[in-house]
């Protein structure tokens, strides 16, 4: 049975978000023999995709998890947590079966096709609270998360059975300390945990690597920063960004080389080239978009992105999409605009200044989803502010839903016949 107490806590959703995704082929597309986009046009393709793969969203509106048909944005609700009880930036998803993790501290898991809830697991004990908790990651039957005080835990996938935890804390306390820990991410037979600096006592940002099937601390590394994005992995490299981006060998974790900048957002990898949102050094209030060739770490391109909002991009083929943020007079709120551009060139595709979004993009097979506001549309902000997708090869809007333009809410993950597409710290498989 699930513990619950009123706690008031309704907000507005703002996070940052990324997905690297697959997309299939598309003959319409012209490419050189480099694989590049050749002078694309208005209402030409800039990458290759079916959207009908693309089959439902996952998202909520306040305490109500739902589905989302991809193609018509028409709305199904799953399942309706006890009021004021948040959900916790986005879901995974596996074998018809959600997986969100709440503000009571705890993993939950819901049945799409019985509408149902499953099981929920604390995080070692029920705390109404969301600092440090992360969302759930789901690899080989094993959901991981961190919640309150640093606890990482990990529970069986089908039953939410604990299967072991560890706690950040350095004198291993699962109590009363103000720990936080950025989201577990899982590589061979590896978790790595990024624990925050302290928030009351003096205390490191620590990078800690545990044995995926015990739990076990295998290594300890203190971080001369906390993270300021996602870490991410590929091809056997840790892109680890803490204030300056840290390229490390993934098993010695050995540092390769380092970007250095105020802050770096989380890093998209691809064909050879990283791009990454970043605040320059010795800049407070702007950001550039940085195209890094890997072969030599030298910069290829940079275009300004406005304030220093550290948005996530994301690379589909040879396009990047990301946002210009014009700021905002309101503290924590951002005004960003969508645009695409060429990953060899950093020449810009389409930019849309229409569409005010909340958070970067997730893409799925030609398709774009987002919470935002359509400046362009008919009529007052309320029919005009909510879900939508947009057609990646033009920035046109498709479909907007209204029903969620007000509230909390997680950020979009698409489920589709060709797989799972999320935000940057989704790390599903």
């Amino acid at each position: 049975m699930k513990k619950y107490m009123n706690y008031g806590s309704i907000f507005l959703l703002f996070i940052i978000t990324i997905f690297f995704g697959g997309c299939t082929k598309d003959d319409a597309v012209e490419l050189d023999e480099k694989g590049e986009v050749i002078n694309p046009e208005e209402g030409r393709q800039i990458v290759s995709g079916d959207p009908s793969l693309n089959s439902f969203l996952i998202t909520s509106k306040d305490e109500t998890v739902y589905t989302v048909d991809a193609e018509t944005g028409e709305w199904t609700s799953i399942y309706s947590f006890p009021d004021y009880t948040d959900l916790e930036l986005v879901a995974d998803y596996k074998d018809d079966t959600i997986y969100v993790t709440t503000d009571d501290n705890s993993i939950n898991a819901l049945s799409v096709t019985n509408k149902r809830f499953l099981w929920d697991t604390p995080m070692l004990e029920y705390d109404f609270s969301s600092n440090g908790v992360t969302p759930p990651i789901c690899i080989d039957g094993v959901c991981y998360a961190s919640g309150g005080s640093g606890v990482v835990v990990a529970v069986n996938q089908n039953d939410g059975l604990l299967k072991w935890y560890y706690t950040t804390d350095p004198d291993g306390e699962l109590d009363y300390v103000l720990n936080e820990n950025a989201i577990p991410l899982v590589y061979g037979d590896k978790v790595f945990v990024f624990s925050e600096e302290g928030f009351v006592i003096d205390l490191p940002a620590y990078m800690h690597v545990l044995d995926k099937e015990t739990g076990t601390l295998l290594r300890k590394i203190e971080l001369p920063y906390e993270v300021t994005g996602t870490p991410y992995f590929k091809d056997n490299v840790l892109y680890l960004p803490a204030k300056n981006l840290y390229a490390l060998d993934a098993e010695t974790l050995d540092v390769i080389w380092t970007f250095e900048a105020n802050g770096v957002g989380t890093p998209a990898v691809s064909n050879g080239k990283l791009v990454v949102n970043a605040i320059p050094t010795g800049e407070l209030i702007s950001s550039v978009l940085y195209c890094i060739d890997l072969a030599s770490n030298s910069v290829i391109w940079q275009i300004d992105t406005g304030t220093d909002t550290l948005w996530s991009p994301l690379i589909v083929q040879n396009v990047v999409f990301s946002n210009y943020d014009n700021g905002s007079s309101f503290a924590f709120t951002t005004s960003a605009r969508l645009f695409a551009l060429n990953l060899a060139t950093g020449e810009q595709l389409w930019y849309n200044n229409d569409v005010v979004i909340d958070h970067s993009p997730v893409f799925a097979n030609g398709r774009l989803f987002f919470r935002g506001h359509n400046l362009a549309g008919e009529g007052g902000t309320d029919e005009n502010v909510g879900l939508l997708s947009m057609d990646a090869n033009t920035g046109r809007v498709l479909w907007l839903n209204t029903f969620f333009r007000y509230g909390s809410a997680l950020v979009p993950l698409v489920v589709a016949e060709n797989g799972v597409f999320g935000p940057s710290y989704y790390r599903g498989n």
